[in-house]
């Protein structure tokens, strides 16, 4: 692999690393009730999925237009990192919507009591 194809990889398994990281960060906040600090979270995160995406895009594009991509572990491997963060993207934002659901039921069972 050239020095230019790792460049993409280690900056796409970089960007999509913080991604997951930021998803985890989220659930994380909403576990802890802090519902709204964990949708803003989520709404950076989806700005730095944006990025993993771009990096992506570029690089399938150049193949398009005949740049020479090897085929190698590091590329298959930063591809596995932007694919986890896109699921894991998906996941925070259902556990999310989970626990404000339960903190709604819970402020309403308070309220009936």
């Amino acid at each position: 692999m050239d020095e230019k194809q790792l460049k993409r990889a280690m900056d796409l398994i970089s960007v999509a690393g913080t991604a997951k990281s930021m998803c985890i960060n989220a659930m994380s906040q909403a576990e802890n009730g802090e519902i709204e600090k964990a949708k803003a979270t989520l709404t950076d995160d989806q700005k730095t999925l944006h990025k993993a995406h771009n990096i992506q895009t570029k690089w399938m594009t150049a193949e398009m237009n005949g740049e020479k991509i090897e085929k190698s572990l590091m590329l298959i491997h930063s591809q596995d990192h932007f694919m986890s963060a896109d699921i894991m993207m998906t996941v925070a934002q259902k556990v999310i919507n989970l626990h404000e659901e339960i903190a709604q039921l819970k402020t309403k069972e308070q309220i009936n009591e």
